[in-house]
Order: C-alpha cells, then structure tokens, then sequence
C-alpha cells in the first residue's frame, strides 16, 4: 500500500490514494449504470407481461435474479479471498460486458421487445445473469477497500465509497426514465454496457490487490474456505446479528420498494416510466444525505445504535409509503427510505470491515450481501401475496415485519446494542 501525508482529514487523506480513486472510479460506474439494467429489465416486465399479470412476472424477475445471485455470493466473496482481488474483478466484469451487449441486442428485436410468447420467460431467465454478476462484484470490489486504504482512514473512504452510488442514481434515475419512454427499452439496456467497459478501464492499470488475500485457502477446499466465513458468524454475535438484520431488512423492505415498485408506481401512484424514474430520484437524494453525513465524521460511535436504529427507520418508511396516495408525500416517504437504507447498508459494512480479519473479509461481505438475493426471491413471494390479497396490504405486511425485527433484536441482543 502506498505511503500518504498523515495531515488532512481522513477522507482528504484517502483521496490521496490513486488506488483508492480508481476504486472510486469503479463504483461510479456501477452508480450510473446498475439502474439502467434495473428499470430497463423491471419496465420491460411491466409492459410486457399479460394485463393483470405484472406482480407475478415481477416476482418472478426478481426471484431468477436473486436465486442466481444466492447461488453464486456465497462462493464469489470466497473467490474474493482465494484468488487475487484484482483477476477476479476484471474476469467478471469482461464477462459483464459480453452479457450485457447480447441481452441488450435481443431487445433490439420487435417480438423480443413485446415479449411474445415464450420470450419473456426467456428474457426472464437471461436477466438473471444480473444476479451472478453482482454476486462476484459486491463482495471483490467492497473487500478491495482494504486492500487499498489504511484502516484509520477506512470509515470515511467506505462512506464516500457508498455515496458515489447514492449520487450517481440522482442521474441515472431519471435519465432511465426518459431513455426508456424516449429510447426504448433495448437501447437502454445497450448503454448500460459502459458500466463494465469503465470498469475495466479502472482495474486494469491498479496494482493493488494483486495477491490473493488468504494465501492459505489453496489448502482447503472452496467448500472449507466458505465454511471458514460461517465460522466468523458463529463466534461474533455482533456481526452474526449484523448480517441476519441485514438480510431480513433487506429482503422484506427492497422486496416491495424495489421489485413491486414498477406495479405500485403503475396502479397505485398512476406513473408512467418517467414517474418511476423521479420517485427513484427521492431515493438517491436520501441516500445522498446520509452517506454526506457519513462521509463527514471522522470516526463513528454508537455504531450498533446506528444500525439498529437505521433499520427501524427503514421499516417505519415503507409504512408510510404504504400508506398514502398522494404522490408528493409518497416521493418523501421514499427519500426517508433511502436515507435509513443507506445507513443500515454503510453501517452495517463498517462493522463488518472493522471486525471481521481480511483473509476472510470476502466470505463475510459475500455473506452479508446474501439480504439482496434474499430480497429478489422475497419478490416472487410477496408477487404472489399481492396478487392474492392486494398490493397495499402486502407493503403494510413488509414494513411490519421489518419494525418488529429490529425491536426484538434491539431488545435482545446486547453485544450488537453496545458496539461502539
């Protein structure tokens, strides 16, 4: 790791780092180009799909995704740890960009684009390559923060990390929306193959993370390897609870603000494709304020407070967007979701990073990601809840259940509660 000045705040310091500037370079582009590839694969469901069938084709959409994705993190964080973080990062990400193009290409095609017949099934089925992609991205490139900044600097470079993201949907959001009513759905999913070609262009020239991260996990078995990321849960019942938090959170509350949101904002909020992409806007404005916050405290206290709290919060949000039909307050309901999201998700991820040993730190990250697959299967559930019994009360039932989870675990589990 190069040496940096020691004057200067934290997150002036790591800007110092071109390591850390080229890593920043990356998560810029999965920020302006991830939400391309979400809003284009969930309004190309939404308009394709029988009528009165969204929610479950929705569902279905995001539960191929997240299969794929809990199929593949797991090992993609014990990659992350067994092979070179760099390799690994630019391997996946080539493979990104081949994928990207051809589904891209195929909705070019006019019985693709109306999903006739056994195509959308089909087209289901390819976008759940997303689910892959990001189960190797998440836990190489999050891990490489330690591979690139010293750990006294790691609070604030992991904030500024996570705020590129929230900043980048202020742009993406709404640039999806109008790139899908005025583009078209294929030529969307084209541009957001620069995503992976930036990428590339930032991991290729970087030197860190050159060597893989636990030299010994060539003597065990992936299988092991894996088993030895589960053994940090078992024995750190702060992180345990971290990462169960996490998935539960995560996996109710994204399931509906995320999955649904197409058919919400469809029948629910009366939208079209540009209104979805503004409601996101809101998203990553508070997401954009609290990571701002983040970024600028040189050291974090109350972490566990913080969580839990964060967690709550993200529960009483969707509670509220749940709750209301006027569009102006349902835009503010969103934003306080992406703001109490964005916290459990930095927060959470210091805790990990700040506990957890870096020979190991994929497998954890890779565990902790598990709440995103987590949240896409959910959606295939919480399609058929919502087909059944109404879209309205399933948002009630997923912010209920996230409320009543963070009360218990914050009355029962101290270690958590009491980690500064």
């Amino acid at each position: 790791m190069a040496a940096i000045a020691t004057t200067g705040s934290p997150l002036r310091q790591a800007l110092r780092l071109r390591e850390y500037r080229l890593l920043l370079g990356t998560q810029l582009a999965v920020g302006l180009t991830q939400p391309l590839l979400f809003f284009t694969q969930g309004w190309y469901v939404t308009i394709a799909a029988p009528e009165g069938k969204a929610v479950i084709y929705l569902g279905a959409l995001g539960a191929s995704r997240g299969l794929a994705f809990l199929t593949y993190v797991l090992f993609g964080g014990t990659f992350a740890d067994r092979f070179p973080r760099r390799r690994v990062l630019i391997v996946s990400q080539f493979v990104s960009l081949v994928m990207t193009v051809t589904i891209g290409m195929l909705l070019l095609v006019p019985a693709v684009r109306d999903g006739e017949g056994w195509l959308l099934p089909l087209m289901i089925g390819l976008f759940a390559t997303f689910g892959l992609v990001q189960g190797q991205d998440g836990p190489t490139r999050t891990s490489m923060l330690r591979d690139v900044v010293p750990e006294a600097l790691l609070s604030s470079a992991l904030s500024l990390f996570f705020m590129i993201v929230s900043a980048a949907l202020l742009l993406a959001a709404p640039f999806s929306g109008w790139s899908l009513e005025h583009l078209g759905v294929g030529a969307t999913y084209l541009i957001s193959a620069t995503g992976p070609a930036v990428i590339l262009l930032c991991a290729l020239p970087m030197n860190s993370a050159g060597s893989a991260a636990d030299p010994d996990a060539h003597h065990e078995s992936v299988w092991e390897n894996l088993l030895g990321g589960l053994d940090v849960l078992a024995k750190q019942p702060a992180v345990r609870w971290t990462v169960l938090l996490t998935w539960l959170s995560t996996a109710a509350g994204l399931s509906v603000m995320g999955v649904l949101i197409g058919a919400w904002v469809k029948d629910i909020l009366h939208l079209g494709a540009s209104g979805w992409g503004t409601l996101a806007l809101f998203w990553g404005v508070g997401s954009v304020i609290s990571t701002t916050y983040l970024m600028t405290r040189p050291s974090l206290r109350h972490r566990g407070w913080l969580f839990l709290g964060a967690c709550g919060g993200l529960g009483a949000a969707v509670l509220g967007f749940s709750l209301t039909r006027t569009v102006p307050i349902a835009f503010a309901f969103n934003a306080l979701a992406g703001v109490t999201f964005m916290v459990m998700n930095t927060v959470g991820v210091g805790i990990v990073q700040a506990m957890v040993p870096n020979r190991v730190l994929g497998r954890v990250t890779g565990l902790l990601l598990l709440g995103g697959g987590l949240m896409q299967v959910t959606g295939l559930l919480v399609g058929l809840l919502a087909a059944a019994a109404g879209i309205e009360r399933t948002y009630t039932i997923a912010a209920l259940v996230i409320i009543t989870a963070s009360t218990l675990v914050t009355l029962r589990q101290r270690p958590l509660r009491e980690l500064d």
